[in-house]
């Protein structure tokens, strides 16, 4: 077994389960406190709107960025016929 491997796989799928989760169970809990009363429509409404937005966007920019650094661990370790880091 490598000590340094350069590509982790997770052998758990329940970090992305919990985040799904949250993901889908968010709107929901939102709509029902407006309903009590206890979130103003509008802030349920901007809080929403900005989740939606900033969530995924920094979400895909870790993906992204722990991807790359991935990818740039293996391609060390490759010979230079198969990739090359630049």
């Amino acid at each position: 077994m490598i000590a340094n491997a350069p590509l982790e796989i997770p052998a758990s799928p329940r970090p992305y389960q919990l985040a799904v989760l949250v993901r889908q169970v968010l709107p929901p809990l939102v709509a029902f406190a407006v309903g009590r009363g206890w979130l103003a429509n509008d802030s349920a409404t901007l809080v929403t709107a900005l989740a939606a937005i900033v969530l995924p966007i920094a979400d895909g920019q870790r993906r992204s960025l722990r991807r790359s650094r991935a990818l740039a661990r293996l391609g060390a370790i490759v010979p230079d016929s198969v990739a090359v880091v630049r």
